[in-house]
């Protein structure tokens, strides 16, 4: 299966990641199909949670929200995503393998994708998530994903970390504390709207 991610996916993770560098954060992620055995491309992320990655009634609430707005929009969640609190630690633990088992049970091309804390620096020259494909009821690493706009995408990356505008992306938390907020970040999705898809 090839695996296609868009800057507007790969940009609100390492954005997520960077509004909580000290914490552990979690969110889905958006494919237009996962019904094609060969390609899946991943066009949007949803940022959940920074304070409780795996409590239930949150997530089911947050899951729910998200499943109204990609039936209205012909998208699926088609992945998760998770950075761990610790720099060392980038390997999936328990949470994040419950969560993707979960999502891979509706879209069998699902995929788990874990922040690469390592790999993450203001300068981003590369790109900092590990993706993993179910394999016969196992994750395995999958290395040949490619980030469409390739360099253009990390420096785009790159300059809304530089500029700070991590400081304005809601995740389910910050939604379930103002419902005003948004959970969609169009502002941010109207900046990265601006670069190749």
């Amino acid at each position: 299966m090839k695996i296609f991610v868009n800057v507007q996916a790969y940009s609100k993770i390492l954005l997520h990641a960077s509004k909580y560098p000290h914490k552990a954060i979690n969110g889905v992620v958006l494919a237009e199909d996962c019904k094609q055995n060969d390609v899946l491309r991943i066009v949007d992320a949803v940022p959940l949670f920074h304070q409780c990655l795996g409590l239930a009634p949150m997530l089911e609430i947050a899951l729910t929200q998200i499943d109204v707005y990609c039936q209205r929009k012909n998208l699926v969640i088609a992945g998760y995503y998770q950075a761990n609190e610790h720099v060392n630690s980038n390997s999936p633990d328990n949470i994040a393998f419950k969560i993707a088992e979960k999502i891979n049970d509706l879209c069998s091309q699902s995929l788990l994708i874990m922040v690469n804390n390592l790999k993450m620096d203001i300068e981003c020259k590369n790109t900092a998530l590990d993706i993993y494909c179910s394999n016969e009821g196992k994750w395995k690493k999958k290395d040949n994903w490619e980030l469409i706009g390739g360099d253009i995408s990390l420096s785009m990356t790159s300059q809304l970390i530089k500029c700070k505008t991590y400081q304005s992306l809601t995740d389910f938390d910050n939604h379930l504390d103002d419902i005003s907020l948004d959970w969609l970040n169009t502002t941010i999705n109207d900046v990265l709207k601006l670069t190749p898809s």
